[in-house]
């Protein structure tokens, strides 16, 4: 199996053919995920909520890349028309979607902050936005054989809990990380139960986690505190995209796996297995029904038939 040696980048294999997205492609991990993929052959769309610098990020790729297929598109993930009008390009474009990366997060925002529907922004971002994302391109995921989505939780899931009656933190006392913990395991549960739903319907499509371990990323850099603890342990980014490559690309993936760096926070991307305490089935169900109803966006029961 690719991950019982040192899984590079030089074992992506060729994805000439394959189409691909990957939300918050512009900077840090993303920019970096989509690097290795056009540079593998794959055309490649980054999903910006600003489209100027996701312009600006591929004039950098090409610098690269010349010949790379590198297309851009706005989306914010907050917000349900840009990601209906994203799809709606997306697909208008695209006859089929190969790889999906939910990539895009935002990281222990000191105060609490809402969209204008009132979601708290961490579960918005980080899970909603791309639970609806996912919902609306599964026909394009469909269409592709052997499609792949790639969700990109963290860590950090194992502060987080799922607490239903108090969803947007409007009764707790507010708490960055535990915020940030509860959108990260709801990206794990979420990527658990979309193989369940591929296994359901027959679908020849695979959902895998992945988490990038302790990197330097802009994000991470900005924690106060935190901040400073992880400028001094953290990997670089091209270090910390190998799991979600590794989980978007390597032949011999499990379904549901998820893929980090060996050693928790550093090393070459290894299967991990999720906490019990943290991930289970009746979790993991309940969130799907709950995310269904609260975003208006529900998976076919009988798939696209």
């Amino acid at each position: 199996m690719t991950t019982k040696r040192c899984w590079s980048l030089k074992d992506i294999p060729d994805l000439t053919g394959k189409t691909a997205i990957v939300t918050g492609g512009n900077t840090g991990l993303g920019f970096k995920t989509t690097l290795e993929l056009a540079r593998n052959a794959a055309k490649v769309v980054l999903a910006c909520r600003n489209e100027e610098k996701g312009k600006a990020a591929i004039n950098r790729l090409r610098q690269t890349l010349p010949e790379a297929e590198l297309d851009v598109i706005s989306l914010d993930l907050t917000c349900r028309q840009s990601i209906e009008n994203f799809v709606h390009q997306v697909t208008s474009r695209y006859s089929q979607l190969d790889i999906l990366v939910n990539n895009a997060g935002v990281v222990n925002l000191a105060q609490r902050q809402t969209t204008p529907e009132g979601f708290e922004m961490h579960m918005a971002t980080n899970h909603l936005g791309h639970f609806a994302l996912t919902g609306r391109l599964l026909p394009a995921l469909l269409s592709a054989d052997h499609a792949r989505v790639v969700t990109v939780s963290s860590g950090g899931y194992k502060y987080g809990t799922i607490n239903f009656d108090d969803f947007n933190w409007q009764q707790r006392p507010y708490h960055r990380v535990k915020a940030y913990g509860d959108s990260k395991l709801a990206n794990l549960l979420f990527s658990y139960q979309l193989q369940r739903y591929f296994d359901s319907i027959g679908a020849n499509a695979m959902s895998v986690a992945a988490h990038p371990g302790l990197t330097g990323t802009e994000r991470q850099q900005t924690i106060g505190v935190g901040g400073v603890f992880s400028r001094s342990l953290a990997s670089s980014v091209d270090n910390g995209c190998r799991s979600q490559l590794l989980a978007a690309t390597a032949p011999n993936i499990k379904p549901q796996g998820l893929y980090g760096p060996r050693y928790g926070i550093w090393g070459s991307p290894a299967l991990h297995k999720a906490s019990p305490k943290y991930v289970n089935a009746a979790l993991a169900q309940q969130l799907w029904d709950f995310s269904e109803d609260i975003t208006g966006v529900r998976f076919p029961t009988d798939g696209l038939a």
